[in-house]
This record gives C-alpha cells, structure tokens and sequence, in this order.
C-alpha cells in the first residue's frame, strides 16, 4: 500500500471514531438529563401530598396495604408491605384501631370445666372472646392438660390485641372418671305466669321451635297465652334452613287466634352474608303478616373467635338486618340476653330489644321491649318445657 491510500485510510478511521465518541456522550447526556428529570418529578409530586390524599385500603389476608397518593396532576401508586410503611401512614381508616386502650372481652368462660377420662379436650369449647377492632387476638395458655389421668389441671390464659391490650382469666379442668349432673331449674307453670306478670299493659306468650315437637295450640291458647314466636329457621354451618316445625306451627297457631311472631336463628360473619339471607327469609314469608317484630337471634359466643369477626362486625350485622328486615316492610328486634347486651351488642340506634334474663325481677337497666323471664314454663298443649315471655305494651 502507498502513503497516499494509508493516508486516507488513517483519515476515514479517525472519523469513524469521532462519530462513534460523539454519538456515546449524547447518548449519556440523554440518559443523565431524564434520570434527574424523573427523580426531580417524583419528589415534586410526594411533597404535594397531604394527609387526606392519603387511602389505606386492606387486602384479604391483612398482611399488605396498598397506599394511594392521589395529586391534582397525575395518580401514582406504590405498594409495600405493612412493615415497610407503617411509619408513612399518615391517615386512619375506620377499620383501624388507632390508640386502642380497650382490652379483648371475656364472652363466655367456665371456670371449672368437667372431662371425663380419655375423652379429648378442647379449651374453646369452654371460652369465647372477642375484641373491639382485633379480628384474631393471641390466644395463650399456660399449662396442659392430661385426660389419661384424673386430677384438676389450672390453666393460665392470656389473650392479647395488636394493640397489646390483655386479658387474663383462670380455668380449672377437672378430669373424672363420669361428668357429675348439672343443676337443674324449678319449672313455672303458666297460670303462675300470669297471677305473677299478667296486667293492662303486658301480654303473656311462649317462643318454640322443633325441639317443642307437635303443639296443641287449641290448649296453648285456652291456657291464657296470647302469643308465640316462633323459629323460622336460620344460618347454620354455612347454609340456610326451614325449622321443621315452622309451617305446621304458623297454620296451627293462626288458627288458634294467636298473635304471631318468627325469630330467625343467625351465624352470619358478614353483612353480605345478611343481605342474602335476609332475601332468603323474605322468599320464607311470602308476605305473611307478623303481629310481633321478626327477632335477629345470634347465639354462638361459646365459638365466637373461629369466626373471625370483632365487636365492630357484630353490631354492623346485626344493624345490617335489622335495616334489610324494615326495608321490606316487617320490624324488626335484637334478641339477647342481659350478659351480651352490656358487654358485645351496643345497639347504636336504640332498636326494639327481646331481653332474656332467667330471674324473677331482671335488673337490666337498658330499653327493651320484651323480656324472655324462664326456659323452664310448662303449658297445656305442649309437652316438656318452653320458653315463658313478657311482651310490654307501654314501651
């Protein structure tokens, strides 16, 4: 090769590579200018946040919340987990427990349960609690218990919120060799029902489901009852259902001449479960006319924390039916008794209450517009016991 063509060839090369080093720092300079444009756009936006941009929004299984920054220009999203931003929550929602001071109640406790030997033992079946935000406080016991051999066990419990609230109680399992019989009620018959709570402004029934099995409401009636409510059916184990007794009982005791009432038996752990089953039990009637209010009967407290649900949840079931049962035409009433309309049901919009307090003279100070008084009544026209009820006119 001659020193011209070497020439030419060094100069083509050199502008190659010219072009290639010029093309690399624009291309840097790009790259740089839109990573500070984009850091710069992000931080602008964070600092026009306020308080109430702020959304907290719970997933299903509680473990992440997704946190929503909504600016006049442009909604931008970020998840993390809940460790990671409870520093940066800066609102709280109506599901939070905030500065919670309130520690889990006690619903339901035997302090002296009795196992007969070798059969299992199952603490919950003894207790049930529940917490005014916590849906699954820490349930903690210390000691064991040995079925194989008979003797008293103490067990320490400790149920603790989120907030770190406790509760303490003391049980003493006793395992025998057979359950010693419980204490039995006196039964009251109903003529002494009446000379004790029969005046101008109270009217005497009786409520009875399946486990009353045929009635005679011919001999009901004639016995100085003037009503009965009766069980319609309910939410059990996931499903709904009739009581057996329900149609035979409603013919029967319409064509008795008594006034009429239904209690609907309720398991619900959601207020759409409510909705449904309030639809369901409309579909039941069939637009039957009702002389007392239909009662919402929640009962399952010795099981209360398998459902998962707190304080806030019950009542806002209860609510829930309440308003579904009235939006359809029928009133409606919260059955109790004294023990769980003081420490779980707040009935915020004071509506009708069936108290139920086995004493002669209930002092429970709360409105109520019925009073369920024994579970021991007996009657002509029904054999065994039955419930004895109070309905108050003035009230």
């Amino acid at each position: 090769m001659d020193n011209k063509k070497r020439e030419i060839l060094i100069k083509i090369l050199s502008v190659c590579i010219s072009i290639a080093v010029l093309a690399a720092v624009v291309l840097g300079i790009v790259m740089v200018s839109r990573f500070i444009y984009n850091k710069s756009f992000k931080s602008d936006n964070k600092s026009k946040a306020t308080p109430s941009d702020v959304e907290i929004e719970v997933t299903e299984d509680e473990t992440e919340y997704k946190t929503t920054v909504t600016t006049t220009e442009e909604e931008t999203t970020e998840e993390k987990t809940t460790e990671e931003t409870t520093e940066e929550t800066t609102e709280e929602t109506e599901e939070d427990a905030g500065d919670d001071k309130t520690a889990p109640v006690i619903l339901v406790l035997n302090g002296a349960p009795q196992i007969k030997q070798w059969d299992s033992f199952d603490i919950h079946k003894y207790i049930g609690y529940a917490d005014d935000w916590d849906r699954t406080p820490d349930f903690e016991v210390d000691g064991e218990v040995d079925t194989s051999t008979i003797g008293t066990y103490p067990l320490k419990i400790t149920i603790t919120d989120e907030s770190g609230n406790e509760t303490k109680a003391d049980m003493n399992v006793k395992v025998v060799s057979e359950i010693a019989p419980g204490k039995t009620r006196d039964t009251i018959d109903f003529d002494e029902f009446i000379r004790l709570y029969k005046n101008s402004s109270t009217e005497l029934g009786i409520d009875v489901s399946r486990w009353q099995g045929d009635i005679d409401f011919n001999k009901v009636k004639a016995a100085g009852c003037e009503f009965v409510i009766m069980r319609v059916g309910g939410y059990d184990d996931g499903s709904v259902y009739v009581d057996s007794q329900y149609y035979k009982n409603l013919k029967n005791a319409k064509a008795a001449g008594l006034k009429i009432g239904i209690y609907y038996h309720a398991e619900e752990r959601s207020v759409e479960e409510v909705k449904q089953n309030v639809a369901w039990l409309m579909g039941v009637l069939d637009g039957e006319k009702l002389d007392y209010p239909i009662a919402y009967d929640w009962e399952d407290f010795a099981n209360f924390e398998s459902y998962k649900i707190n304080l806030h949840d019950i009542n806002d079931i209860y609510q829930t039916f309440y308003d579904e049962v009235t939006a359809a035409g029928y009133d409606a009433m919260l059955y109790s008794s004294k023990n769980y309309l003081m420490c779980l049901w707040t009935n915020k919009n004071k509506t009708p209450v069936w108290l139920a307090h086995y004493i002669d003279r209930t002092d429970y100070t709360g409105d109520y517009i019925m009073w369920q008084k024994d579970c021991k009544g007996r009657i002509d026209g029904i054999s065994g016991d039955v419930d004895l009820n109070v309905m108050y006119l003035d009230r």
